[in-house]
């Protein structure tokens, strides 16, 4: 493929990711599309020629780029983990990593933001969350399968308790004078995933 037909295809990539930084940080209402123009260098027209309005661009985003980065932050090392064990490495891991404006925290936040009276996002965002729900249930129902939990689990509702604690840790203790509080909810968080292995007999 040459330059002029690549063209249109950096532009539009060039625009998804000064949006997204935008949208992470500053949220989809704090968003303006001039400054997503200005970072970009472009002019609003070429903006319109691919987007023609905020909630489109805000939507490729999410599709584009926030949910291929949350399959790899997540949903991967999920569906490659075989143990509650490695479910807590990987949340080790994760809260380590956690800081304003990463896909995780951005998820969550632009999640939150979007559950006024205009849920703008939320369509967007759920298909996200509910993939995440079902890597989760996956690997309890793995686990219950193998005996190591305990067989009175409910993958799904455990599943969606533990996105739902992600999701808040991420958007009230991303920053790192919020560490403390961080330690604290990955301990709790550990210690919440013991009670589901099972009991020795």
């Amino acid at each position: 493929m040459n330059q002029r037909k690549k063209q249109p295809q950096l532009t539009r990539a060039a625009l998804l990711d000064a949006a997204g930084e935008d949208f992470s940080t500053s949220g989809y209402v704090g968003t303006g599309l001039g400054g997503v123009v200005a970072r970009t260098g472009l002019t609003k027209g070429a903006l319109f020629h691919h987007f023609p309005d905020k909630r489109s661009l805000a939507q490729a985003w999410i599709d584009e780029r926030l949910a291929p980065a949350i399959t790899g932050l997540w949903l991967t090392p999920l569906q490659q983990a075989d143990s509650l064990d490695a479910l807590k490495q990987l949340c080790r891991l994760r809260f380590s990593e956690l800081a304003p404006g990463d896909a995780t925290s951005a998820l969550s936040a632009l999640s939150a933001e979007s559950r006024g009276a205009d849920d703008l996002l939320g369509p967007g965002l759920e298909p996200i969350f509910a993939a995440w729900r079902e890597a989760v249930a996956s690997l309890l129902e793995r686990g219950k399968s193998a005996g190591g939990i305990h067989r009175s689990i409910k993958p799904a509702a455990e599943a969606a308790f533990f996105v739902a604690l992600i999701a808040g840790v991420t958007v009230t203790a991303n920053s790192p004078q919020h560490a403390p509080t961080r330690r604290a909810c990955l301990n709790s968080l550990e210690d919440y995933l013991d009670t589901l292995r099972s009991q020795p007999v």
